[in-house]
């Protein structure tokens, strides 16, 4: 009987080619896009569940109040690891992690710059799941000068996985034995780290503040522990620790800064939930979002099912075609039970059939999508062994669902009427079909004014004034570069006629790694008076470069002793402090000297527009004082560039680069580069959108055009009465299509106030946004209702040429 089934199927498909393929390739493309968002989330599900114990890990997050200003950080106080391992019988082990940007890093066969480095606590290894293939991984990270590398790493810089007690050069001449090989680490982790460093061996670890928050601790709780326990006797260690840190430090208690409004509250974050619940300062790598993973989840719940409706469409549509078939096998015996089956099995096949030509798509553009998405899934991930089962069960449910409503609509004809010719469809009505089309084309339009909100959001970031230029800006590293090298090479650099100036810095305007400090008007330590600002340290030439307008005073002068002490500031900064006129005025951090404002600057943005602008000082970077901050103070210098020729300029100042500071990698970038780079996450999802809504419309248009086909073949008498009776061409036309576009004009309706909503509370993840306004949606509606005539014109103008002589011969 199933064989039976699917030889009439087959002989189905083929007769009917055009049908079979819109159906086919509409169910195809749902199911490869479906397939590539279903891969995309469940990557994004694994991270961190490599690690054995992810379960009973917890990060410790830090929301601190200080100065009416909130920060939400990943990091904890310095102490808190060893100290709660130590008071907290619930805590099994305790680790610490910490960033402190590139290290140059020379071996036997390489001198590189490595991004991939991480400071850690000799329990690391206790903590993660991370296999040691060499070496001894309780004492690799206790040894003085110590690093524990990846197999990868060891192949890279000595060609070989057995690199144990070998010896690697970082930085500025620190010689480090290679203690331990550790297998590499997975991608789906929300840190990555090539080489891990002892870090009892930084600065912060070894003076252990309570007040320093640099480092990100982990947890790891004892099986059965209750997480919200632990969080409950926080605020016993507050008490025990931060207070007499607080009065040491900064000459007030726990109880004084809570009633001045601000606070110190600590929480625990399940390993699991870092990667996608987790937005905070001081992550070790940026992290992903719960929204696009609903994002991805809806996109391939609504393209399914566009296509599963275009499927139900063309098959109900197809009905009175196949009317007469129905009514053939009625009286030749056919059971409604025998109908119902061959339906099904119908469906089935072309669902099979398009679940093979949705393979064949997700192969054809997995590499483009992981492009887009910034991933590297491969093909296996969706034919192995443990997917196939479910590809199949999922195939198997939709070609069921998608054939349940045409096998029991096409079953149910009457063979008498049927046979009579007085079955057909009422045109206009809007039973199921019009249904469909409305869902279709709402989904269509409601990705259609996602797009274009969201290019419209990211030009408004390309073009909004942010208060330096960014443009011909070239940057290279110095870090590590003795003061010396950097000086003679800025100097060389800008005897070149295509370089107009140059600066060294320690930050930029872009998002990297930096400290906030509390600052105070001068005379007092008053946190009511106090506010949290950024210190920049910056040369003489740093302002002119960037090209930032001074509002009041002056710049720092070369060779003007006073300016060791002087301080630029920005307008947010003097808002905070109260000062309307803030030159001439002295401010100091906790227990620093004094400094005097000469300068005001107007507001730049720093941080990506997601973020207010916060209060920054700038300071001469005068003295290199050995902490882990001042090395870090002379990370860059930035030449702006008056040429056209970038390559030419690039050479020669690659060439002066090797000149002065030999042996080290010329590392560069343009400023523009790095500050695109802020919304890599929204240009990457402004793509996927497009192309998602690319694939929803050509699924749709797909449908619409089999339905008009359908639509003019079962109107073809009536067409030729019209043209008998003096009908043009053009009204006949007209006619055909205006029954499809009601469908369409109520979907704008429907889709409108829904995109509105969601691109909205996108919208809010920005402090500064473009504004939601009505002609994007008027130009979408008219971009779907174009869309839609273009679709159903050619069928139409067709059947409106038609000879009518050949419709009407047997009237």
């Amino acid at each position: 009987m199933y064989q039976k089934y699917l030889k009439t199927a087959y002989r189905n498909l083929t007769q009917s080619k055009v049908y079979s393929g819109i159906t086919i390739f509409g169910l195809a493309l749902g199911l490869a896009v479906s397939s590539l968002s279903i891969l995309y989330v469940m990557d994004e599900l694994r991270y961190d569940r490599f690690n054995r114990k992810a379960d009973r890990i917890y990060r410790i997050n830090s929301d601190i109040t200080y100065s009416l200003k909130a920060s939400r950080a990943a990091v904890a106080p310095t102490p808190m690891a060893q100290t709660l391992k130590q008071d907290f019988p619930e805590v099994e082990e305790a680790v610490r992690l910490g960033k402190y940007g590139s290290h140059l890093v020379k071996g036997e066969r390489a001198a590189i710059r490595e991004q991939r480095v991480l400071y850690a606590d000799s329990t690391v290894f206790k903590v993660f799941t991370l296999p040691v293939i060499a070496g001894n991984p309780e004492k690799a990270l206790t040894e003085p000068n110590s690093v524990v590398i990846t197999e990868r790493m060891a192949r890279k810089y000595f060609g070989t996985s057995e690199a144990l007690n070998r010896t690697l050069t970082f930085d500025t001449g620190v010689v480090r034995r290679v203690t331990a090989v550790m297998a590499d680490i997975p991608a789906q982790s929300h840190f990555q780290a090539d080489f891990l460093l002892p870090l009892h061996e930084t600065p912060e670890a070894k003076v252990n503040k309570w007040g320093n928050h640099i480092f990100n601790t982990y947890l790891l709780l004892r099986p059965g522990t209750d997480p919200q326990s632990v969080e409950a006797k926080f605020e016993h260690v507050l008490q025990t620790y931060m207070d007499p840190a607080l009065r040491q430090f900064f000459q007030t208690t726990l109880a004084e800064t809570r009633k001045a409004g601000n606070n110190f509250k600590y929480a625990l974050m399940p390993l699991r939930d870092i990667h996608l619940h987790s937005d905070r300062a001081g992550e070790l790598l940026p992290n992903s979002s719960i929204q696009y993973i609903y994002l991805f989840l809806g996109i391939a719940f609504f393209i399914l099912l566009i296509a599963v409706f275009n499927f139900i469409n063309l098959s109900t549509a197809r009905s009175a075609r196949r009317a007469r078939e129905v009514g053939v096998r009625k009286v030749m015996g056919s059971s409604r039970t025998d109908l119902i089956g061959q339906f099904l099995a119908e469906s089935l096949l072309f669902t099979f059939l398009a679940l093979l030509v949705g393979l064949g798509l997700v192969y054809v553009l997995l590499p483009d999508f992981n492009v887009l998405a910034a991933k590297s899934l491969s093909f296996g991930d969706i034919v192995n062994g443990r997917t196939v089962g479910g590809l199949m069960a999922g195939t198997l449910l939709v070609g069921t669902l998608a054939g349940l409503y045409p096998a029991f609509y096409l079953s149910s004809f009457q063979p008498i009427e049927v046979l009579k010719s007085k079955f057909w469809i009422v045109p206009g009505r809007y039973n199921l079909r019009g249904f469909l089309v409305v869902f279709q084309f709402a989904m269509s339009v409601l990705l259609i004014i996602g797009t274009v909100l969201i290019h419209q959001q990211l030009h408004f970031i390309q073009t909004k004034k942010i208060g330096f230029t960014k443009e011909q800006v070239l940057v290279v590293k110095t870090a590590e570069t003795s003061a010396s090298d950097i000086a003679a090479f800025k100097e060389e650099v800008l005897r070149n006629a295509s370089v107009k100036m140059g600066a060294v810095s320690g930050f930029l305007p872009v998002a990297s790694n930096r400290w906030n400090d509390m600052w105070y008007p001068a005379g007092t330590t008053d946190q009511k008076h106090s506010i949290n600002m950024q210190e920049w340290k910056v040369d003489t030439d740093y302002i002119p470069t960037l090209e930032l307008k001074l509002l009041q005073g002056r710049n720092f002068e070369p060779g003007r002793a006073a300016d060791s002490t002087a301080v630029v500031i920005n307008e947010r900064a003097a808002q905070r402090l109260g000062y309307t006129r803030a030159v001439g005025k002295t401010i100091h951090k906790s227990g620093g000297e004094e400094l005097t404002i000469i300068g005001v600057v107007q507001d730049f943005h720093y941080e990506s527009l997601r973020t207010t602008i916060e209060p920054v000082a700038l300071v001469i970077n005068a003295k290199m004082l050995g902490s882990t901050v001042e090395k870090m103070a002379l990370e860059a210098v930035s030449f702006r560039l008056n040429t056209s020729d970038i390559a030419a300029t690039l050479h020669a100042v690659e060439a002066t680069w090797k000149k002065t500071a030999p042996g080290r990698p010329f590392e560069y970038t343009f400023l523009s580069d790095e500050f695109d780079a802020l919304y890599r996450t929204e240009q990457r999802i402004g793509q996927l959108f497009t192309c998602f809504a690319v694939v929803a419309i050509l699924i749709a248009c797909l449908g619409l055009f089999g339905l008009s086909v359908f639509a003019a073949e079962q109107r073809t008498k009536e067409i030729g009465v019209r043209k008998v009776m003096g009908a043009s061409v053009a009204g006949i036309t007209a006619l055909l299509a205006r029954d499809f576009l009601k469908p369409v004009l109520i979907s704008i309706l429907i889709a409108s106030p829904i995109a509105w909503f969601a691109v909205d509370n996108w919208l809010q993840d920005f402090a500064y946004r473009v504004d939601v306004e009505w002609w994007v949606f008027a130009f979408s509606g008219l971009l779907a209702v174009a869309i839609a005539l273009a679709t159903v014109s050619f069928q139409s103008v067709k059947a409106a040429l038609a000879n009518p002589v050949k419709s009407l011969r047997s009237e």
